[in-house]
This record gives C-alpha cells, sequence and structure tokens, in this order.
C-alpha cells in the first residue's frame, strides 16, 4: 500500500529532497493522471488494478508499460509507482541549430527506497549499440534540476515466460489465500532437504499436498523457481529451491550450450526464429515463415554444438530481412518441402554421413546454400528452386514510358479522388501521346497496377479504415498465447443485437429485436455469461453480465477485453474491475480482428440458432422482397422469459 503522509515526510527528509521537489511529488501523488491513455496505433491499452498502489493504473501498451506494471509491483525497491503523472519540458537544440522545448508526458514516477524520477518505456526493438541504454539527455537535465532521476527504459528487461507466470500468481500474490500451516512446512522441509527438485515429483511423492500450497509459497517468496525458465503449469520442467542464490540463473550465451533447450523458448538458426514442436528421435521445428522441417536429434545437436543454432530470448528481434521475408512467402509449399529435403541431405553431406541425394547435386547445393548466405544471410534461399523464374524474363517496355506509367500511378491513382483504372489509363495514354513514347497495353498497365497497388495506395485512395482489410497480418510474438494459457485467464466481453422478434408474455404483440451481452472466455471459448435486454447496451447490461457469471462460476475473470464503447469506459464499470483485480484491456479501435472471438460467437449464434427460430429477421434483409407471409413480427413467438431460458 501507498505511504502515509508521515511515512512519506520521513522519506524524502532522508532522500534530502528540496520543498519545491517535495511539494512536486506531493501534488503526483494527490492528483490523477493529467492525460488518459489513447495508445499507440495497433496496441492494447487498459487498466491495471495494482494491488501495491490500491488503484487503477493505465499502460498504453500490453506489452511494454503492462509488463513493467507487473515488475514494479514485484520490485520490492519500488514504493509508489504514477501512470501518466505529470508534464515536463525538454529543451534541446534542434537540428536546424535553434533551442527548442518540447513538453513531454513519461509514463511513470516512481518512487524507489532511494531515489524517485520519471521512466520512459519502450519495445525490446529499441536499442543503444554498444551500451544497451538509451539516454534523454534534456530529460536527465531537467530531474537533475529537481534532485530527481529520469531514465528511458526497455521491454527487453522482462522474460515473457516470467510476466505469464507471475500473472498465473497474482490470485495467491493479490488476494488473501487462506493458510495451510502443515502443508506449508511438509513442502519447506522437503524443498531444503532436496533442492531443485521437480514440481511434478514433489507432487508424487505427497499426493494430499495440493499445488495451491506451492504458489502460495512462491507467491510470498519462501520458495524460489527461475520464472523465465518455463510456465508453471509444466510441473515437469519446475525446479523448486528453499533459497532464492540456489536458483541457476542461465545467461543468453549459455543457452545455446544446453543439450535440450528450454521450453518455449525460440531458436535462432539460417537467419531465421524457430520453434521447437516435438522433440525426440526426430525433432519437428517450425520457421516463423515457411514449412516445417523435420530433422534427426543427431542432426539438432551437432548444429548446436557447432554453434550454428542456439536458443534466443523470448524477446529478441527476429533476424529475418523484410528482403528475406518477401521471397519466402513468394516461394510455393512444394518448393519449400523440396529444399527441406535437400537440407536434410545437405547437413547429412556435410557430417560424412551417407545420403540417397548423387554427391554432384549436394556439392551444387551446398555452393548455392553458401551464396545465398553471403547475399542474403539466410541460406535456405539458396535451396529454393527457380522454376517460377524460368523462361525469357527480360524487360520490353521502354524505360521511359514504364517510369511514366510509375508517375502517373503515383499521381493520379494513388489519390483521394478516386480515379478508376481505366480513367487513368487514358490519361497515361494521352500523356504519352505528348511526349512521343510508346504506351503499354492495358493488359500490361493493369498488371503493373495490381502490383502497385498496396496497402498504402488503398490507404490514399480510400482511407485507412478501408486499407484495414488488405493489411498484412501482425507477426506474433514466439512465446505469448493469443487467446491466454488457462482458463479464466482472459475473457472478450461485448454486445451485439439478435437477428429475432420476441413478443410481449402479456399482450402478445411484437416488442423488437433484444440485446445480448455475452462474456466469453478465450482459452476454452465457454460462454460465461449471457444477458439479454430490450435496453441499447449501456454499462447496466455490462454490470449484469459480470454479476451473472459470479452466479455460475463465484469468480471473475484476470483480464476482461472490451472495445471502446462509452459503457466500457463508465465510472461504476471500471470501479468494479479495480475493486476485484480484473485487468481491463481495450483493443485499438477500426480493427475488428481483434475482436474475432467475439464475431465468431455472433456470427455462429445468428447462423445456427437464431436462423432456426419462429420470428427471425433473414426475411428484412431485402425489404422490397418481403411479403406479408414471411413478416417476422407476424411469425414471432418468443418471450423474452422463455428465450432466456
Amino acid at each position: 500500500m501507498r505511504m502515509t503522509p508521515e511515512a512519506f515526510h520521513i522519506w524524502s527528509q532522508r532522500l534530502q529532497l528540496s520543498s519545491e521537489t517535495e511539494a512536486l511529488i506531493a501534488s503526483i501523488r494527490s492528483s490523477p493522471p493529467v492525460r488518459r491513455v489513447s495508445g499507440r496505433a495497433g496496441n492494447i491499452t487498459g487498466r491495471y488494478p495494482s494491488p501495491k498502489m490500491g488503484m487503477s493504473i493505465q499502460f498504453e501498451s500490453d506489452r511494454v508499460e503492462f509488463w513493467a506494471i507487473y515488475g514494479m509491483e514485484r520490485d520490492e525497491d519500488v514504493l509508489e509507482f504514477y501512470d501518466q503523472s505529470s508534464r515536463i519540458p525538454l529543451s534541446y537544440r534542434a537540428k536546424s541549430g535553434y533551442r527548442t522545448t518540447q513538453w513531454h508526458t513519461p509514463d511513470f514516477f516512481v518512487l524507489r527506497r532511494e531515489s524517485a524520477g520519471w521512466e520512459e518505456w519502450k519495445p525490446a526493438r529499441y536499442q543503444q549499440a554498444g551500451t544497451g541504454r538509451w539516454h534523454c539527455p534534456p530529460g536527465e537535465i531537467y530531474a537533475e534540476q529537481l534532485g530527481l532521476t529520469y531514465r528511458l527504459r526497455s521491454s527487453a528487461e522482462f522474460h515473457p515466460l516470467e510476466i505469464q507466470n507471475l500473472k498465473f500468481l497474482q490470485d495467491f500474490w493479490a488476494h488473501e489465500v487462506p493458510p495451510h500451516p502443515e502443508q506449508e512446512a511438509l513442502a519447506l522441509a522437503h524443498i531444503q532437504a532436496h533442492p531443485g527438485i521437480p514440481l511434478n515429483e514433489l507432487l508424487t511423492l505427497y499426493p494430499s499436498l495440493a499445488v495451491d500450497v506451492i504458489w502460495v509459497l512462491l507467491s510470498t517468496c519462501r520458495v524460489f523457481t527461475d520464472l523465465s525458465a518455463t510456465l508453471l503449469m509444466r510441473h515437469e520442467y519446475v525446479t523448486l529451491y528453499a533459497e532464492e542464490r540456489q536458483v541457476p540463473k542461465v545467461h543468453q550465451g549459455e543457452l545455446a550450450r544446453l543439450s535440450t533447450p528450454l521450453p518455449d523458448a525460440p531458436l535462432a538458426w539460417d537467419g531465421r526464429l524457430w520453434r521447437i514442436e516435438g522433440w525426440g528421435e526426430v525433432v519437428h521445428l517450425r520457421p516463423e515463415i515457411g514449412e516445417p522441417l523435420a530433422m534427426p536429434q543427431v542432426e539438432f545437436e551437432h548444429l548446436q554444438q557447432e554453434g550454428s543454432l542456439w536458443v534466443v530470448g523470448s524477446a529478441s528481434p527476429s533476424p529475418m530481412t523484410p528482403e528475406v521475408r518477401q521471397l519466402l512467402a513468394q516461394a510455393g509449399s512444394k518448393a519449400q518441402q523440396a529444399a527441406n529435403q535437400r537440407m536434410i541431405h545437405m547437413l547429412a553431406y556435410a557430417r560424412g554421413e551417407p545420403t540417397t541425394a548423387p554427391r554432384r547435386s549436394v556439392q551444387r547445393w551446398w555452393k548455392a546454400y553458401q551464396q545465398a548466405i553471403d547475399q542474403h544471410g539466410c541460406g535456405y534461399l539458396g535451396l529454393l528452386d527457380r522454376v517460377a523464374a524460368r523462361g525469357n524474363r527480360n524487360q520490353r517496355i521502354e524505360p521511359a514510358s514504364l517510369q511514366l506509367l510509375e508517375t502517373v500511378l503515383q499521381t493520379h491513382y494513388a489519390a483521394p479522388v478516386g480515379r478508376s483504372a481505366a480513367a487513368v489509363y487514358r490519361l497515361y495514354r494521352e500523356q504519352c501521346l505528348r511526349l512521343g513514347l510508346p504506351p503499354v497495353s492495358q493488359q500490361t498497365f493493369y498488371r503493373v497496377r495490381a502490383r502497385f497497388t498496396t496497402n498504402e495506395v488503398v490507404a490514399k485512395r480510400k482511407g485507412t479504415r478501408a486499407a484495414y482489410t488488405s493489411a498484412p497480418f501482425a507477426w506474433l510474438d514466439q512465446t505469448t498465447p493469443r487467446h491466454g494459457d488457462r482458463p479464466f485467464a482472459l475473457a472478450h466481453l461485448d454486445h451485439t443485437e439478435l437477428d429475432i422478434v420476441l413478443v410481449s408474455s402479456l399482450t402478445g404483440k411484437p416488442l423488437g429485436k433484444p440485446w445480448a451481452t455475452f462474456l466469453t472466455d478465450a482459452y476454452s471459448r465457454r460462454i460465461l455469461a449471457c444477458y439479454l435486454t430490450y435496453d441499447p447496451p449501456s454499462y447496466r447490461s455490462v454490470m449484469m453480465a459480470l454479476r451473472i457469471c459470479v452466479q455460475r462460476h463465484q469468480r471473475l475473470p484476470q483480464e476482461c477485453f472490451v472495445d471502446r464503447g462509452p459503457e466500457f469506459g463508465s465510472v461504476y464499470f471500471e470501479t468494479l474491475l479495480t475493486r476485484y483485480f480484473v485487468t481491463k484491456k481495450d483493443r485499438p479501435t477500426a480493427q475488428p480482428r481483434m475482436g474475432s472471438v467475439m464475431e465468431r460467437l455472433f456470427g455462429t449464434a445468428t447462423t445456427q440458432l437464431l436462423h432456426q427460430l419462429s420470428g427471425n429477421t433473414q426475411a428484412t434483409k431485402h425489404p422490397r422482397q418481403m411479403t406479408r407471409e414471411v413478416d417476422p413480427r407476424r411469425l414471432a413467438v418468443w418471450t423474452l422469459s422463455r428465450f432466456s431460458v
């Protein structure tokens, strides 16, 4: 909990803060955030109910600031932390040579035992060459004048598995758990006598020992394990120790020398990231893009020993360049499968083992592999066949004519006016005639236009929302589960108007279409709660859905994923989530794919249930064709009470 006024005064006196600085910190502690986070483009924002602070804390990204909150929540050196606490001036000399001042709102203001200051968090892809840490001289100068600090920090400081495990343990350190003194003493005694014992072995030795006792001991720091090694739910990989100094710390340089890679740790090999899907005599690897590869375990261990293949941190960026990614995406499935077979033959030949492939072919593949490494940093590209590139592919179009075509497309086609392709082609022909250039044919024009029409061009013609449908899929983090890693870890909450007309239970007359509020578990896809009402979406519908969830399951989900509707930003809703330590996550605006779990549920419920009932509104989709015989208002028979059962 936060410091009392007396404790705060003693803390500031110990740090020898000036009266001005003490007044600034006091205003930060008593004032709300200076702004409400809106999030970067495509980021998931939200509010985290902090047990340490006793209030909700905003975060702008669930991969950066959210991780920082969990880290500060469990850091004993952190006394208090506040989000979006104040605006500070950053004075510096611009590129023009003139001095300028920009106002900046850091992510957090953190009070530590021996210091206090602002902290700005950045994604792991931001790295400072050499030192590994970024600096902001204007922010540091301003903070130093007040006796405070200004630090730029990165999400690379945390391991994704560590954050997932802290989320898993949150129920045990954020809430009071009934103690079990006898079982706790039994577990502590055995762990002290056998440091490094796997959790599954401990549970096998003592069948009556509840696993929740181990989670309580871990949460209260009476038992220790490496939270960044594996998920706690994988009991066979979790090793327990009585003292923190006994826990072995595996550094990134040592990971490559392990005979068996740690679970959920991505691998780097041949300029790509890989994931182990199966381990045995044959190791099944899946790359971040491309066809899966199966190789003998002996070959896998040989690559590990020679340093060609190694385990990397889960927050490490992909070494694959955009050029290599594009070439792999263009390669067909058959070409990649043939390249996988060539890779196996080539690796066996390199180790001196017999192979069924001709020797000259393997030597040719090895040469192409080395050339691709020198040119692209990925030797796999040299093993792909070039069947699609066969034939005479020399350019037959006049360079000046082709350059004019690209200019016309950039000027007239990629514009908000939205001219048709035929109109742009006519403009192109007219300009060619004026300049005395031979125009390309209409078929060639449409082929060039198809390659030119990228997602950015669609955004210029129709706007970003229209371009969203053609946007490429985002590459997911290698270890973060998309839908949670257990039931009640993440739930989706949303509304929809049902395609059915209900009638009054008293008069039998049609009343209209009801609204349904669904709360769905993302991991199991089970519907946790469903609330029906004639009222449009509001905070009342949301609160009722949560009430039904508690009635049925006696608990609430740990995280709630919602859109940015006004009912999800109400004081009642956010207060309830904060009171029961439920993290609210807001999905980005105008990105419906982020809510695909709910949209799929709405579509399935409509087609498989509602469209099979009397009174459904399929006929109203075509009002000019609807007659009195198929009018859903005449065919409606369901009342709200009967339909809700």
